[in-house]
């Protein structure tokens, strides 16, 4: 998810970019060594002493991605962003929040012969609102009425009819995901009717990298079995307007954990935000960007239901006047399995996650 980079005359358009965007812990059973001294009925020769039980070591877990066929799983997306830009144009700093919660469904097919499966994708829902000097405005609200999509945002339309969409993912033997249909007639439908420029910000947000983007559900996994306290290196580009960067995260099993009345993987992410090699853009990333959180597998479903990841990162826009736009950005982003197609999961948004009442 994205802060707007657009310049001040665009100001509709901020929150849209928004939608663009997105240590071991061993649980080891302790054996407390009991030691008594027992005199021998003969002598002061101390009784035999027990023998001090090995501790028994978690075996390695296969943290799988799996689609379970036939099963419609909702993932509620949750981003709040805090945004601060600064333009030499600008008296002052300008700060917004941004909150947007987005609903995926995921379908999966039955497994092919050769592995792997289709798996629908469908937006079910899309909500933004933006908070400026205490005040919140709609950017999307989908309960609203659809003459006033215009007026809160060029690409309202757009995301009206969004909601509701379908695309198909193409899933490998390993459960990854190679492809991604329908992605051009998607954006060709979302587009129609578009001013110029909210078609560029609507393409970018339904291009092919960022609705895989969407699978939150097996973000992270490691390819191999892994031990509690063993780690793997991931890497993932992320799509931000017209620029490219790039996630390369170490993520560390930290153990089982009893999470919704479930035993549950959990896994530790610390990475680091670096620009894309070979990409060229007015958009350029600061030093110092960071991503930090924790997830949680399930290994019957073979899904992430739940992660809460922090980043942290800058951006300088160059502007045709010669002068730069400069943006601080921190992104608390949460997922949440609210539907498993079987048992509902109960829903934890963060406290954070929602704007403040509208006055």
């Amino acid at each position: 998810m994205i802060a707007d980079l657009i310049p001040s005359r665009a100001n509709t358009l901020r929150a849209v970019l928004l939608l663009a965007l997105c240590a071991a812990l061993a649980p080891l059973a302790a054996c407390k060594k009991k030691e008594e001294a027992a005199a021998t009925p003969g002598g002061d020769q101390p009784a035999e002493q027990p023998k001090e039980e090995t501790p028994k070591e978690e075996p390695a877990a296969e943290l799988k991605p799996k689609w379970p066929a036939g099963r419609r799983m909702v993932v509620q997306l949750v981003t709040h962003t805090d945004t601060e830009i600064s333009s030499p144009a600008m008296p002052q700093p300008v700060k917004t929040e941004n909150f947007l919660t987005q609903e995926f469904a995921f379908t999966a097919g039955p497994e092919r012969p050769g592995g792997g499966c289709e798996v629908e994708v469908e937006v079910v829902s899309v909500r933004s609102e933006n908070k400026t000097a205490g005040r919140t405005v709609p950017v999307f609200d989908p309960k609203g009425d659809p003459k006033q999509d215009t007026k809160l945002s060029q690409a309202g339309p757009a995301f009206r009819k969004l909601i509701g969409s379908k695309v198909k993912y193409q899933t490998g033997p390993d459960g990854a995901v190679t492809k991604v249909d329908g992605v051009p007639q998607l954006a060709s439908r979302l587009t129609t009717g578009l001013p110029m420029q909210a078609q560029f910000i609507v393409r970018t947000l339904v291009s092919e990298e960022s609705i895989r983007g969407w699978n939150m559900l097996h973000q992270n996994l490691p390819t191999n079995a892994v031990k509690a306290g063993e780690t793997w290196e991931s890497t993932r580009d992320i799509p931000f307007g017209v620029a490219r960067f790039q996630l390369t995260s170490t993520n560390t099993f930290k153990g089982w954990e009893q999470r919704n009345n479930k035993k549950l993987a959990k896994i530790e992410t610390a990475g680091v935000i670096s620009p894309k090699e070979g990409v060229q853009s007015a958009v350029t990333l600061g030093e110092g960007a960071t991503l930090a959180g924790n997830a949680w597998y399930d290994p019957d479903l073979g899904v992430v239901t739940e992660s809460d990841v922090t980043a942290q990162f800058s951006v300088n826009v160059a502007q045709a006047s010669g002068q730069a736009t400069s943006s601080k950005l921190k992104t608390r982003t949460t997922s949440k399995l609210t539907d498993s197609g079987g048992a509902s999961v109960p829903a934890a948004a963060p406290a954070d996650a929602q704007p403040a009442e509208k006055k």
